[in-house]
């Protein structure tokens, strides 16, 4: 068994994510690593623009304007607006033009979309999101998730005592290669992935937040390989040298992969893979040179 190191900074995401032909070595540890850790961190700012967008728009009173992000300049901008979307809905159309956040450029539309009137922050409301050539680092994203806020400890609904969300991934979320957009890096689904918020609730700022993803199976296949189906899991706790280490993945403004988490890789055929996210780094214990 072997600890290796991966520094997982955004640009090398790609660098080490390249294309094997079916005739090459089976495709290495360090690229399964690598592929799961990307699409997580991708998918997890997905969540988190679509929750802020649907704050944002709650501290405006749901008024249908265009809002342009105060901090936009002429080569940097996301702007949101707000319109009916049908007879119960209204409809955020985000548009990102180089716009970076949580250390990550983005590009493109998302749409989120909701109930009429103070919908934000009620129990059980739920928040539909769609990506329209959306990319990350102009990698394209596609995509549909769904968000849903659970209230816990107060039956008081003018209370809100946490920032707990139900994230789901719909079948059909892609990253795709960037040198070839035709090419599938990672397909993802997520079931009854949970969050929590445990910093910056009281803001509407992205950087103060950090949140907690506790549990929700990522499943999928690199590079449309029915050899490579794959199963993504929180490990909620891991023990090393004695001590009971928390494996929950901790996500902030500050830090290019998560600060701290353990996610366990399971492929049929293969040795299970566990990767540790360490904010700017990634370590994953390996079993063989290859595998």
């Amino acid at each position: 068994m072997k600890i290796q190191r991966i520094i997982a900074l955004a640009v090398v995401f790609v660098a080490l994510s390249q294309c094997k032909k079916a005739s090459e070595e089976p495709y290495p540890n360090k690229n399964i690593v690598m592929d799961n850790a990307q699409a997580a961190v991708y998918f997890h700012a997905v969540f988190s623009e679509a929750e802020n967008v649907w704050a944002f728009i709650h501290s405006q009173k749901y008024e249908e304007k265009s809002y342009r992000d105060p901090a936009s300049t002429s080569t940097s901008s996301r702007v949101m607006t707000y319109e009916s979307y049908n007879e119960t809905k209204n409809r955020v159309t985000v548009e990102y033009v180089n716009w970076t956040t949580n250390l990550l450029s983005l590009s493109g539309k998302i749409e989120v979309i909701f109930d009429k009137d103070s919908s934000y922050r009620k129990d059980g409301k739920m928040a539909n999101v769609m990506l329209t050539d959306f990319s990350i680092y102009d990698q394209k994203v596609a995509g549909e998730a769904t968000l849903k806020y659970r209230r816990v400890g107060s039956s008081n609904p003018d209370v809100a005592v946490n920032d707990q969300y139900t994230f789901a991934l719909l079948n059909g979320a892609v990253i795709y290669e960037k040198e070839n957009p035709a090419q599938a890096l990672i397909s993802c689904s997520i079931s009854n992935g949970q969050y929590e918020r445990i910093q910056g609730n009281s803001t509407l700022k992205q950087d103060d937040d950090e949140w907690v993803y506790s549990s929700g199976a990522m499943t999928g296949m690199l590079r449309d390989d029915p050899n490579l189906k794959y199963t993504n899991t929180v490990s909620p706790s891991y023990t090393q040298n004695g001590q009971n280490i928390d494996g929950k993945v901790y996500y902030t403004a500050s830090c290019k992969t998560a600060r701290q988490g353990i996610s366990l890789v399971k492929i049929t055929g293969r040795p299970d893979i566990m990767y540790f996210y360490n904010c700017l780094d990634i370590n994953f214990v390996s079993f063989t040179d290859v595998y």
